[in-house]
């Protein structure tokens, strides 16, 4: 956590302090829908039990307030604070927890599914540097991050033995427990999750102090310890597309 704030605000300073001019400058605000998917990375700790990260995905809502300054006629860097909504859910496991029927008979293979979803409320921070295009169009390239604090959750385990049964629930164990805040603060430390995020949006300007941002992000989540055995489970990476509503000056 403290690397990422020292890069955040490395960012934040090298930006404002390199502005010249601000004959454009002023507040800015975007309202922002986003999803992606990706796959889960695993510590080393956590290979030894799972063997093998899965598919991840997350989706949010968002606000990303803040003030852009016009280095120069076409190009402006905006410096956003973010505030959201995240879902985030983290898949891993090893073998093949199908189970099969016939003839009355129910057989499985070596198979466990171990899977986590959050919600969580999402701030951080995401300077953006902005390229006019002339006209009605813009770029804007964004590099920033923060943390995700998980309100509640859940945790899925599904495990098979190799074997044949009698009945379906002989042949497969699945358990659900749902996690509260308090839950989580008990289970890791810190109980957050740290992300970092590259944006690329295209603006679509009706006025010029209003527009649509159509746009794509890679993103990647840091995953928390288990308090007891300082054990990480894992982190993500993540491919999405982004949709918003801005207000804000053109660069």
């Amino acid at each position: 956590m403290k690397k990422i704030k020292k890069f955040l605000l490395t960012i934040a300073m090298t930006m404002i302090f390199s502005i010249s001019a601000f004959a454009a400058s002023g507040f800015e605000f975007i309202f922002q829908l986003a999803g992606g998917a990706g796959a889960t990375i695993l510590s080393k700790d956590a290979k030894d039990v799972y063997q093998k990260g899965g598919l991840s995905a997350d989706a949010d809502v968002s606000a990303q307030i803040g003030y852009m300054f016009q280095v120069k006629e076409g190009f402006g860097i905006s410096v956003l604070g973010e505030l959201g909504y995240s879902w985030d859910l983290y898949m891993m496991g090893y073998g093949d927890t199908t189970v099969a029927s016939v003839a009355g008979t129910y057989s499985a293979k070596d198979g466990l599914d171990f899977s986590q979803y959050y919600h969580s409320f999402k701030i951080g921070l995401l300077p953006k540097f902005n390229i006019g295009l002339g006209g009605r169009h813009g770029l804007a390239i964004g590099i920033g991050g923060g943390v995700k604090i998980p309100l509640a959750g859940n945790q899925s385990l599904t495990s098979t033995t190799a074997g044949s049964y009698t009945t379906s629930e002989e042949a497969k164990t699945q358990i659900d427990i749902a996690l509260k805040r308090k839950d989580i603060t008990d289970l890791f430390s810190p109980a957050v999750i740290g992300y970092m995020k590259v944006t690329f949006d295209y603006y679509l300007f009706f006025t010029d102090n209003i527009g649509m941002n159509f746009g794509l992000y890679l993103a990647g989540d840091f995953g928390p310890k288990f308090k007891d055995t300082k054990v990480k489970i894992n982190d993500s990476f993540d491919i999405g597309l982004q949709l918003g509503f801005r207000f804000g000056p053109k660069a």
